[in-house]
């Protein structure tokens, strides 16, 4: 079953739900908040963490149903670097990272039943922290700067995939072993940690030319960009060419092209071969496929290019990671 749910929803619901507290220590941190994910929709929690000039945001929970978020406008936003590890919605996937800042408007919102999301979101007060360190230091990057001056006053959106050492620095983050001033001075650390490893990946990307700040899309081509997204999904296994699904959406393919790394941070294939992955991954990660039989059905022919991609998408080899699944489930 699917519901339909506003942000008001959402915000009552967990207003009203249980509040946790780790009877375990007997610690009770006045800077830190734990409220569990409201029985009638899922299971899991939300913590969030007040830091001088930094609010930590910590999702971790899954859902009994669909769930659809209608669009949602904002006038203001505070600066938020967002680091997805797991699960995958309409606006956001497994292993990105992003930079939001100004006023948002974000469009219809699903999220998937039984799909385990994990995300950690740092909230900065204002730039005028960042700009503190070394004026200097953030010149040199047009993305950068892009953001600086508009900061606050214009849209800003920018995706990048998550690095081996933004996971290292989530992992300590979420496996924080201090209490008390130690925590807080502790997960401090690992939020700029992780700002300053954002920033490098954006200076990173202009040296590249691989990620790009382009003009706040129309409503109406996102809406198109989303359904070439779901045409893809759609035929795994038979996706049409660029030019058969710019047609098939009713956009230009070059405008289709550069709207879809706007809003995914990837080619249109590039978003298909990480969605192909990740499908795989679920698929092996339940024992009951064969690696063969895992590729077969995400589309790919070739179990050696298979094998290649997830490789370097995992770090492990299909087989391997599939026997490292059935060796936790048994240990358990």
């Amino acid at each position: 079953m699917a519901i339909t749910l506003s942000e008001q929803n959402i915000k009552e619901l967990y207003q009203d739900s249980v509040l946790y507290q780790p009877s375990c220590t007997g610690y009770e941190d006045q800077a830190e908040v734990t409220r569990l994910c409201p029985q009638e929709l899922g299971t899991g929690y939300r913590r969030w963490i007040q830091l001088r000039d930094i609010d930590l945001l910590i999702h971790n929970y899954e859902l009994r149903d669909d769930v659809t978020l209608p669009g949602i406008e904002s006038s203001e936003g505070s600066l938020e670097f967002g680091f997805r590890l797991s699960g995958n919605c309409t606006w956001r996937n497994a292993r990105q990272t992003f930079l939001l800042d100004g006023p948002r408007k974000l469009g219809i919102t699903q999220l998937a039943k039984g799909e385990e999301l994990l995300q950690v979101d740092i909230h900065l007060t204002s730039l005028a922290m960042l700009r503190g360190f070394m004026p200097s230091a953030l010149s040199g990057s047009p993305a950068i700067e892009h953001l600086f001056e508009n900061a606050g006053e214009q849209p800003y959106h920018q995706i990048g995939s998550l690095t081996l050492a933004m996971q290292v620095a989530l992992n300590q983050l979420l496996n924080c072993p201090f209490q008390g001033l130690t925590k807080q001075i502790y997960l401090e650390s690992k939020c700029y940690e992780l700002v300053a490893l954002k920033l490098e990946q954006m200076k990173t990307c202009d040296r590249d030319q691989s990620s790009k700040t382009y003009p706040l899309l129309e409503e109406e081509d996102v809406g198109r960009i989303h359904q070439a997204k779901d045409v893809l999904i759609t035929h795994l296994e038979n996706p049409p060419s660029l030019m058969e699904l710019a047609r098939q959406v009713g956009m230009n393919d070059h405008k289709l092209k550069k709207g879809f790394r706007q809003v995914f941070g990837t080619t249109a294939f590039g978003y298909l071969l990480q969605y192909r992955l990740e499908r795989a991954r679920q698929l092996l990660a339940t024992g009951d496929v064969s690696v063969t039989e895992a590729a077969h059905q995400v589309g790919f022919a070739n179990r050696s290019y298979f094998t290649k991609a997830f490789c370097k998408q995992f770090g492990l080899t299909p087989g391997a990671y599939r026997r490292s699944q059935r060796s936790t489930f048994y240990t358990s």
